[in-house]
């Protein structure tokens, strides 16, 4: 018997009645399926973009750090070593971009004698406003504090002091 309901008939005895009885309609599936995957895309792209930020912030920071050492550690007296060393970490974070802001330079523990050892802590604050309601359901911190830290040694040989 080839009626095309006979296979119906005899589907339709236990479980298997439940998936056969009557089909189910898939309209609208393909706009969720996008809708989800679109979502899950913009998700990644976020993470992406604030690993990257994270990534050069602390960069940055580094950079700066490096930066004010080795140009406080050409000065031959603090004062001036120190004035040096800022506006080096400000010219460094100005030539990489936006990324690292509130810019603080510290040379605690810095023994600026001949032979001695030049430390400059830089700390940047790097700012994720714009990734916005989705970055803070991600788990993203809006603003994100890096600390870094230089050490430069300071010539044995040469002139200390204000007088060359």
């Amino acid at each position: 018997m080839n009626r095309p309901g006979a296979l119906c008939l005899r589907l339709r005895r236990g479980p298997v009645r439940l998936l056969f009885a009557h089909p189910r309609d898939e309209r609208g599936s393909s706009a969720v399926e996008t809708l989800i995957m679109a979502t899950a895309a913009m998700s990644l792209v976020l993470i992406v973009v604030a690993s990257g930020r994270y990534v050069d912030g602390s960069a940055q920071a580094n950079d700066a750090a490096y930066a004010a050492a080795r140009a406080a550690s050409l000065e031959t007296a603090p004062g001036p070593g120190y004035a040096a060393g800022r506006q080096a970490a400000m010219r460094s974070l100005a030539a990489r971009g936006k990324s690292c802001q509130n810019l603080q330079v510290s040379f605690a523990g810095t023994n600026f004698n001949p032979g001695g050892d030049l430390t400059a802590e830089v700390t940047c604050t790097v700012n994720l406003l714009d990734t916005g309601a989705l970055g803070r359901q991600l788990g993203l911190q809006p603003h994100r504090s890096f600390t870094e830290r230089a050490v430069v040694p300071i010539e044995t040989y040469r002139i200390a002091g204000d007088n060359p």
